[in-house]
């Protein structure tokens, strides 16, 4: 074993050189290369790369511009992110895999392979799937889902007598999965998802890669009867779905994505197409908060295409994730297009049958949605009112939305000449940030500081 492999490093540079094969050396002489090519001489030292990825020094910019230009990455992503954000860090989403059960549970398994193991695990802090990785994601789903309606129109084509198909050839063994097992892994779940609106996605990660972890045990025991693998295989893609928001939530875009992409595939293999526009609206909910609204609008197109399954609850959700990519743009008519669609949606939803996972979308979340994005339009005196009704009607019990809320409260308080009442709604919220944790809220409170100065 070489010095280089025996004393492994967790920095994006690591990651960039295994990824190639380079060694130090050999990334060195690639950089020198690379550097005589814009006209820069340099020599091809090894130590300098190893000071860079083990001691934290930050390279002249002359290597930074040599670096990308032999990555392919674009000059001004050296300018828009500092060193070392910009490098293209690993994200342990194996690629080629099949739109099947086997290529599900391989990326289940890469996923896990990655876990929750601290903040090295999104070493750059950027997300995999941006701008045209996310449009390829986006046509590889539609693909996918094509690809399944072709097979069950075949499928109801050739059906004939019932041939028990269903039904497993193989049993497997008595007491592994049975209708109980399922069902304590199902309420589990909404007790995390809980868990997240109480503590915030930080506090519930842990739990989230373990039952992932029990889930892929499971499947990996079949075959089941198919209702019995259905039920299994929509749980853990509900359970990579809030590990996705509970990345997000927690800071950790890079983690966030690999859970979003994994439970794609499991809701597809559960046939569950409504779950899949879900996932597909946390993926465009993280762009818009990480400044992408373009990745965002493409996200929950992605998810429309697939809403004629979905309850009215479901797609009203669905249109308030549009109405805040479009105000991310500044289209004030979209947005409030995308809005009327959502209140009309929830206002008929009535009794409908919706998923378990929905519990928290209703007429508090659907104030508190509008009122952030006419906020984000620059239109503090409408989205005032909205967030504040948000307040009086939300459940007292989701303290990480609650304080977020009164935060952005606080926030159209001072934009509209109420610094009194800003301050008030900005001192509950850091009363409730006591309870829980969550880079969005720190976010949130940290915006209020120069109104609370000035």
């Amino acid at each position: 074993m070489t010095r280089e492999t025996a004393q492994a490093s967790t920095h994006p540079l690591a990651y960039v050189r295994r990824s190639r094969g380079w060694s130090y050396q050999d990334i060195a002489r690639v950089i020198a290369d690379n550097a005589r090519a814009l006209g820069v001489p340099m020599a091809a030292r090894r130590e300098k790369i190893w000071r860079w990825e083990h001691w934290g020094v930050v390279p002249e910019r002359d290597s930074q511009r040599a670096l990308a230009r032999a990555l392919g990455v674009p000059g001004e992503e050296i300018d828009t992110r500092p060193w070392p954000q910009w490098l293209p860090a690993q994200d342990g989403m194996p690629s080629g895999l099949p739109w099947t059960r086997a290529g599900s549970l391989s990326a289940l398994a890469s996923l896990l392979d990655h876990g929750p193991r601290g903040d090295h695990d999104d070493p750059a802090g950027r997300p995999i799937a941006v701008g045209p990785a996310l449009h390829e994601a986006v046509a590889d789903w539609t693909a996918a889902v094509a690809r399944g309606a072709a097979l069950d129109a075949d499928a109801d084509t050739n059906s004939g007598t019932d041939t028990g198909a269903g039904e497993p050839t193989v049993r497997p063994h008595p007491g592994v999965v049975d209708e109980q097992t399922l069902s304590w892994l199902e309420s589990g779940l909404l007790g995390l998802r809980r868990l997240d609106d109480r503590l915030g996605g930080a506090a519930v990660q842990h739990r989230v890669e373990a039952d992932l972890g029990l889930a892929l045990g499971l499947l990996r025991h079949g075959p089941y009867a198919r209702k019995l693998e259905t039920r299994l295989l929509r749980t853990a893609a509900g359970l990579a779905q809030l590990g996705g928001w509970a990345a997000t939530d927690a800071g950790r875009p890079c983690t966030a994505q690999r859970h979003f992409l994994t439970g794609l595939r499991l809701a597809d293999n559960a046939q569950d197409l409504p779950l899949a526009a879900s996932i597909w609206a946390g993926l465009s909910l993280q762009a818009v908060l990480a400044g992408r609204p373009k990745d965002g609008l493409a996200a929950v197109d992605a998810a429309g295409s697939v809403a004629a399954a979905a309850t009215r609850r479901t797609r009203a959700m669905l249109a308030t994730r549009r109405a805040r990519a479009h105000a991310g743009l500044g289209d004030e008519m979209a947005c409030r297009s995308a809005l009327d669609e959502a209140a009309q949606l929830l206002d008929a939803a009535g009794t409908d049958d919706d998923p378990s996972w929905l519990y928290w979308f209703d007429d508090a979340e659907l104030a508190a949605q509008t009122g952030t994005a006419l906020l984000d339009l620059g239109l503090a005196h409408e989205g005032r009112p909205e967030l504040e009704r948000a307040l009086k009607l939300q459940n007292r019990a989701y303290l990480r939305d609650r304080a977020i809320y009164s935060a952005r409260a606080a926030s159209a308080r001072f934009r509209t000449g109420d610094p009194d009442g800003g301050h008030e709604l900005g001192q509950e919220a850091l009363r409730l940030a006591q309870y829980c944790g969550s880079p969005r809220l720190t976010a949130a409170l940290n915006a209020l500081r120069p109104a609370e100065d000035g």
